[in-house]
């Protein structure tokens, strides 16, 4: 008798919690991301300057520049993940809240040798590419045949 009703207790406290968590994840609003591959990162002074293909065979790229300010705990607008398996494919993820931009998670390859990691020459000037960055729009385009 004390084990049946130990269960219906335990089945009753997770039927709370699933309630709980059910009206927690509907007040956050719609939430979704876009994942695409990177085609190459460069870090900067500034942050990170951020190549990716646009159309569906690569042949176009885009670029986004992420503030290094995003990346601290007060922003918090962006997370740097390295990884060090080796069939990881760079990406870049952006996360959208009610259709505006929430954050973007940056999955690069730990090794800075890696050929995702570009080398940006210290005479190129980019600074005012990272000044009043709000938001990361990624753009797509797509083949017509």
């Amino acid at each position: 008798m004390k084990k049946l009703s130990f269960v219906i207790l335990i089945n009753m406290a997770f039927a709370a919690l699933s309630l709980f968590a059910q009206d927690a994840q509907d007040s956050s609003g719609d939430f979704y991301y876009v994942k695409v591959p990177i085609a190459k990162i460069y870090s900067y002074s500034k942050g990170y300057v951020v190549t990716y293909n646009v159309g569906t065979y690569g042949t176009e790229l885009d670029t986004v520049y992420i503030p290094t300010s995003w990346f601290s705990t007060k922003e918090n607008k962006a997370v740097l993940i390295e990884m060090k398996a080796t069939p990881v494919v760079p990406n870049i993820t952006v996360y959208y809240r009610d259709g505006a931009f929430a954050h973007v998670k940056l999955y690069v390859k730990a090794n800075y040798s890696d050929p995702s990691w570009g080398y940006m020459p210290l005479q190129v000037n980019l600074d005012d590419r990272f000044e009043n960055v709000t938001d990361v729009s990624l753009k797509f385009s797509i083949a017509k045949e």
